[in-house]
């Protein structure tokens, strides 16, 4: 008997051995990954054979294994079902953090929109792991349908008013998850410039970096769309009726609290509250505790307000020089193109054009120069004709603005169609005979533009 004993548990451990032999894990990873992308449901039973046999074995068994279980969720014929198979996409997220741990896949997060968007479980249960995931894997953390997820669910709580949360943790959620949506859109745009530096050199990208470029415009428009919308839910919340009573309740408080005084006096910029004495108090303050770039830059506006120009470019200038984001050093150069618009177009030119050389999809300056352009007909020329072609350089302005940035391509493209219809009519070019030659423009703009041929 003993004997007979020892031999089953013999063939016992080969048969257990051979369902952890690296061919078998790989021959099982390749049939569900065929099956899968063919939308076979033997493909589950694949996955589940991996996360009992072969649980460590390649981080693939996940990636390809949640692809497998959201289609099972798709094709669920009933809510119990569904529920069932959203519980254990949960459970496989949580084995891929057990046997690979810091993969990166940001397992939290999806855990939660999980639930949300199968309408499974509770939205409190929903929120409770975004919230752990914001916390504790932050950097992972970067789906914009889940930010937003996270903020709206938190808005609306303190809407019912039924947990305590208080408007300056509302204030506060809003600019923890700013800032991280502002991170991932550096991280983008830095990425696009350098492929639109490639471009502007006259280089040709291949088509990985064609593809990758897309990818780039396409997320930065749906973290755009989240700031937007983020911005939309608060807007009751942040007048200046009610930010400025609230800010100067606790100023005392907070003078010496440097990101409370940095965060308000965004908030009363971003409201165009900074007219108001009050943002003055906080920007010095917070230029007192620490004279950063953010702090010049706010003593820039407050000297702004003051009609103090020169000091206001000096702070503004000093700012610039002083960030090493190129996105808020091309933004301090925006505005002070923009501050100068009306009053000297040279200038203004001059400042947007730093502006894209340090940030080359910063679109909103080719439009600013564009517009420039479009304001300028009685400036240049010797006749009409020569006048009107000044709308052909702005037009084509128009066009860089919606190559640098996705986002105002409806808006370029627009502006371009209406230069390009003030502009000298096919029958006006045949009758000046002019079609193909260059007319330099002899004022401040100085260059020239080609006449469009026939």
């Amino acid at each position: 008997m003993k004997t007979k004993l020892t031999l089953l548990f013999a063939i016992a451990t080969g048969f257990f051995a051979q369902a952890q032999s690296p061919e078998v894990c790989t021959e099982t990873l390749s049939l569900m990954a065929s099956s899968a992308k063919a939308k076979d449901p033997s493909a589950y039973e694949y996955l589940n054979t991996l996360r009992k046999d072969c649980p460590s074995f390649h981080n693939g068994i996940y990636t390809y294994g949640e692809f497998v279980i959201n289609q099972a969720i798709d094709k669920a014929a009933t809510p119990a079902d569904k529920e069932k198979y959203v519980r254990d996409l949960i459970k496989l997220y949580d084995e891929h953090d057990k046997n690979f741990p810091n993969n990166g896949a940001g397992n939290g997060m999806k855990k939660a929109m999980a639930l949300f968007e199968n309408n499974i479980g509770t939205k409190d249960e929903a929120y409770k792991l975004l919230d752990n995931a914001f916390k504790t894997d932050i950097a992972n953390f970067d789906s914009p349908k889940a930010l937003y997820t996270y903020f709206e669910l938190f808005v609306n709580d303190y809407e019912a008013n039924t947990k305590g949360i208080t408007l300056q943790q509302v204030f506060d959620k809003y600019d923890d998850i700013s800032e991280k949506l502002t991170e991932e859109e550096k991280e983008l745009s830095d990425a696009k410039d350098i492929l639109l530096a490639k471009e502007e050199a006259g280089e040709v990208l291949d088509s990985r970096e064609e593809r990758a470029k897309n990818k780039y415009e396409i997320n930065l428009e749906a973290f755009s769309t989240v700031m937007g919308s983020m911005d939309s839910k608060i807007v009751e919340l942040s007048t200046c009726e009610k930010l400025i009573p609230f800010y100067q309740k606790g100023f005392e408080e907070n003078k010496n609290n440097e990101l409370w005084l940095k965060r308000a006096a965004d908030r009363l910029e971003a409201k165009e509250c900074d007219g108001d004495p009050l943002f003055s108090k906080i920007s010095e303050a917070l230029y007192k505790l620490n004279p950063s770039a953010d702090a010049a830059y706010k003593l820039g506006i407050v000297e702004l307000q003051r009609k103090n120009t020169s000091k206001a470019v000096d702070y503004f200038n000093k700012a610039a020089e002083m960030f090493t984001d190129n996105s808020k050093k091309a933004f301090v150069y925006y505005r002070m193109a923009t501050m100068y618009s009306k009053s000297n177009k040279s200038q203004s030119r001059a400042y947007a054009r730093k502006a894209l050389a340090v940030k080359p999809s910063y679109g909103k300056a080719y439009l600013l120069i564009a517009q420039l352009y479009g304001s300028s007909i009685n400036d240049c020329g010797s006749n009409p004709f020569e006048k009107r072609a000044m709308y052909w350089l702005a037009a084509d302005e128009a066009d860089k603005a919606g190559k640098a940035d996705s986002s105002l391509k409806g808006t370029a493209s627009k502006l371009a169609a209406s230069y390009r219809a003030a502009a000298p009519s096919r029958t006006e070019i045949f009758e000046s005979g002019k079609a193909g030659q260059r007319i330099a423009f002899n004022c401040w703009v100085g260059g020239s533009i080609t006449v469009p041929k026939l």
